[in-house]
Formats: C-alpha cells, structure tokens, sequence
C-alpha cells in the first residue's frame, strides 16, 4: 500500500485511489484507545464512500464526518486549537483533489484551493496562520504554503522530483517533508521559508512526523519487504526503529499532544488499521479492527 497519499502521476481510477489509500471493502470495528483524551480523525470507506472518520476515548466512540459531494475526504490534519480540520477533497470521480477546511464536527466547509492541479497533504503551522500542503500545480509535485483561507500561497521547493508530505516543527521554523530527489523517497528538512534543503535520513524513507517537544521526528523506514515505524533526531543522527513486523507497512505516524504516543496505520493484521502504542514502540494495539481498511490518522492536539 505505501504511504497513504492521492498522487495523480499513478492514479485513473476510483479504485486506483482507494488501493493506494488502502481504503478496501469489508467490515470494521472501533476499538478502544490507551487514553480518555485520545481523538484521532483518520480517512476510511467504512460505511460507503471515503471520508474522514473520528475515534474518541477510550469507549471508541465513532463518528463521520460527512461530505461536500459525492468525492472522496482524505488526509485530515487538526487546526492547532483542534476546532478545525484541513483535508484533501475530490471530485465525484476520485480525482482532481484540492484542500478544504471544515469544522471538528464536520460543518462549515470551505474549498481554498480550486482548479486542475492536484493539492493534497495539508499540514498546520503551530499558530495556525499557514497550512502546507502538496501541489502539481506547478507541472510537477512541489511543497506550498498559504493562510487558512487560501490567500497569500506561495511555493517553498522547486525541484525536478516529487516533494510531498510536508509536517512543521512546533515552533515552526522549520518544515520535514518526503522528496524524491535522486530517484527514490527520503526524509528532508527546510527552514520554513524554503531555504536551507538537506536531507535528513539516509534510509529510504517516507510520512515524517514532528514529536511536540521539537526534538525527534517519526516516519515510515523502507524495508525490503514494507515499511517500519522509525524516529531520528532532529540533526539526523540516532535513527530507531521502533515497529518489528516484517512483511508490513507500517505508515502515517502521528504524535499524541503529551509526545507519549505514536498511532500509525498498519497492515499487519491482513488489511490496514489504525494501532497505537508507546513512543518507545511498546504496547502496540490496535484502535481500529476488521477488514474495512484505514488510514491517514491524524491526533487531535
């Protein structure tokens, strides 16, 4: 499945979109979280068509948010207050994406970016003024920033190769984002005005995460045979490996708001749920069940 993302350059269909989701078909189930202030929204087809879902507490309560159209609602990132949603949307054919901001609950819809480009991976500065986001709006996959009502956009890369998955610093001075530079996906970092690119993982890598505390950043380690939940420092050195299933992809990591957590998507069980665990990688468990397939989880800060 890889990382859970809506490129166009591989996808012509629906089901193209829902396969590289890892949004199949069959039945789900909400299992509890660790914690009573764990709130993670996710994108699942859980219930017809695609759309951004939301798990609370630890008595799994479980609500959708509902759509616009008939498109499809993936990638959700919360507002840093946690009273809004960013998110990729698209048209009633699964293509065409752009990013719309909603409420928590699902109301108050607004489309802030619109046209034939393709804007997906919204990501949220700490104060709430910016969001990142991916486009090809420029012939080719580059990492953009603009206010929460589409205004002031401007483009921070400008590579010859995909720069995807942007996630900012808490302090926001700096942007981690995946880039495909040199043929094959690997964890970047950049000051938050564009400047300063370097690479900052040496494996292959993908999904990077910023821990609350500014000081490590989790995400998806290639392996030969999936992928694994891994964090670095922010200087790159100390790279651990925290996820140990073979055979797997284990993506998307998302910090809990204290840094204690990580939850992922993972495939480990047949088809790809929601788990969390310790963010030493202890006590993995699973919040969602069955074979309704989830991803994309975002914490509620």
């Amino acid at each position: 499945m890889g990382n859970i993302r809506v490129r166009r350059r591989s996808l012509t269909t629906v089901a193209a979109v829902l396969s590289m989701l890892g949004l199949l078909v069959g039945a789900a189930g909400i299992a509890g979280a660790s914690s009573s202030a764990t709130v993670i929204a996710f994108s699942s087809e859980r219930g017809g068509p695609v759309r951004v879902h939301v798990i609370g507490a630890s008595s799994g309560s479980h609500r959708i948010l509902q759509a616009r159209g008939p498109g499809m609602d993936v990638e959700p990132d919360w507002s840093p207050d946690g009273r809004r949603i960013a998110l990729a949307t698209s048209d009633a054919s699964g293509q065409n994406f752009d990013i719309e901001i909603m409420n928590a609950n699902g109301g108050g819809r607004k489309r802030i970016t619109d046209g034939p480009s393709w804007d997906e991976e919204p990501a949220w500065s700490p104060d709430g003024k910016w969001i990142a986001f991916a486009s090809d709006r420029g012939g080719n996959f580059d990492i953009y920033v603009m206010h929460p009502d589409g205004t002031k956009m401007r483009q921070l890369t400008q590579s010859t190769c995909e720069d995807t998955e942007p996630d900012w610093s808490p302090d926001g001075s700096k942007i981690v984002f995946e880039s495909r530079r040199g043929g094959f996906p690997h964890v970047w970092m950049m000051n938050a005005d564009g400047s300063g690119e370097r690479r900052l993982v040496k494996a292959l890598s993908s999904a990077p995460s910023w821990s609350p505390d500014g000081a490590t950043i989790a995400f998806a380690e290639e392996t030969s045979s999936g992928s694994e939940i891994a964090t670095v420092q922010r200087n790159g050195r100390g790279v651990t490996r925290l996820t140990d299933k073979p055979g797997a992809t284990n993506t998307s990591p998302t910090w809990s708001p204290d840094g204690m957590r990580i939850a992922f998507a993972s495939e480990r069980d047949g088809d790809a749920d929601i788990f969390e665990m310790s963010a030493d990688g202890t006590g993995v468990h699973a919040l969602t069940t069955g074979v309704w397939t989830d991803g994309a989880p975002a914490w509620r800060p």
